[in-house]
């Protein structure tokens, strides 16, 4: 079979390798698409690394070509299935105090990490859920991102009749615009490319506001919530500005979460006692847990969240590197690459 292994940055070597055997207690799938997330992207650019060589993906969908003799679980050939590629150990103090989306071993070598840019995986029972034959198998890669934003939202607690501010309309942007429409919070979108604040306007948000010009964005945000401001605010891009801002909406008690990552290592841009003052709560998260993940894929196949345009492009898999230049470029939302026929 054929996997696309990064040896060095913006290096991509398409291999002929062994298919995995499964263990007895494993399954094996046939990887239909997989997107390029923005983990991809920083390590392909080297921004990010994890070690060399390494077979990055994790944004995958799949059927199912056999299963060993061990799984007990239900799944069985020819299922649609999406998988979540997370390593979780179960045994370290992150699992064992529910934040399994940031396993302590989760990176470590001696394990698959990522690997859904191959033709073939071999995956455990857990790490994969069955959709239905009718949901598009492109559509259905969008589980794993769909299910970071989910914790996103959860994490700050948004619910019904919550205003929130989503800072950033890119795919992730869009994403939780999306999933906070389907819990019933009112939506704000804020970016600087018009455009991006179209399409946010089309799939639903109940306002936009350009963030061009600082004032007028805190200006425009306080009228629409008859100056209250936003009780919660989620920043998924990784403009400084953008965090600084969203604290001058903050309504009292208000809850901001750092979806997004940095390249370096920017300071919280707001002092103390303003955090004292209002009872701010301030978060971050990064990936998923698996009751997340299980909810995006229900999510997905009950037709509750809908993601065909947000497919921008389809790469097939001899023009991965192709593809992932394509995301990197950022004037597009999700690129995925279709692994087979």
């Amino acid at each position: 079979m054929k996997s696309a292994f990064l040896t060095e940055p913006k290096h991509i070597e398409i291999r002929e390798i062994e298919q995995p055997v499964p263990k007895a207690y494993e399954v094996l799938v046939k990887i239909a698409y997989c997107g390029i997330c923005t983990l991809e992207q920083r390590l392909y650019d080297g921004q990010r690394k994890i070690f060399y060589p390494i077979v990055p993906g994790h944004e995958a969908s799949a059927v199912v070509v056999f299963v060993g003799s061990e799984v007990i679980t239900d799944v069985k050939v020819g299922d649609h299935v999406v998988l979540d590629l997370v390593n979780r150990c179960h045994a370290c103090p992150a699992c064992l105090s529910g934040f399994s989306n940031l396993c302590e071993n989760r990176y470590k070598k001696g394990q698959r990490v990522l690997g859904a840019f191959s033709e073939y995986m071999a995956v455990r029972p857990e790490q994969l859920q069955v959709v239905p034959d009718d949901l598009p198998l492109d559509q259905a890669s969008f589980a794993e991102p769909l299910s970071c934003c989910i914790r996103s939202l959860r994490r700050i607690e948004v619910s019904l009749g919550d205003t929130v501010l989503v800072s950033g309309a890119g795919t992730m942007g869009l994403l939780h615009v999306k999933a906070a429409l389907a819990i019933g919070a009112r939506v704000i979108v804020s970016d600087i490319v018009h455009a991006r604040l179209e399409d946010a306007r089309r799939i639903g948000a109940d306002a936009v506001v350009d963030a061009s010009d600082t004032n007028t964005f805190t200006a425009e945000v306080k009228r629409l919530t008859r100056n209250r401001g936003v009780e919660a605010c989620i920043v998924t891009t990784p403009s400084l500005t953008a965090a600084e801002t969203a604290f001058s909406v903050l309504a009292t008690g208000g809850r901001l979460n750092i979806y997004t990552s940095y390249s370096d290592k920017p300071v919280l841009p707001i002092d103390m006692n303003t955090i004292h003052r209002n009872e701010f709560v301030v978060t971050g998260t990064e990936g998923r847990s698996e009751s997340d993940f299980y909810t995006a894929v229900r999510a997905l196949a009950n037709r509750k969240i809908l993601v065909d345009d947000l497919i921008s492009s389809v790469y097939p898999f001899e023009k991965i590197a192709e593809a992932v230049e394509a995301a990197l470029a950022g004037k597009l939302y999700r690129v995925l690459v279709k692994m087979g026929d």
